[in-house]
């Protein structure tokens, strides 16, 4: 629809966890003022490890997106 912002895809989660990584990566978006959403959420839940859970952003927010994501799930942690 016109006017509306284009939405593209930053990350996929698909592991047994996806929803967990899915969720919290929403909330870190958030936190740093990025809107998203996770059309894939409830069918993975269902199917998990089959459907992955996509995180959609404004394309004017997705580099930024994908560079707080990956520094936070790309990242070795490591132990103090």
């Amino acid at each position: 629809m016109k006017g509306e912002p284009a939405l593209v895809r930053v990350r996929v989660f698909s592991r047994p966890q996806g929803f967990m990584e899915a969720d919290l990566a929403r909330n870190i978006l958030k936190a740093e003022g990025i809107d998203c959403v996770l059309p894939g959420q409830y069918t993975a839940g269902v199917l998990p490890g089959i459907d992955g859970i996509q995180i959609l952003v404004r394309e004017a927010d997705a580099e930024r997106a994908s560079e707080i994501l990956a520094s936070y799930f790309d990242t070795p942690q490591t132990s103090a």
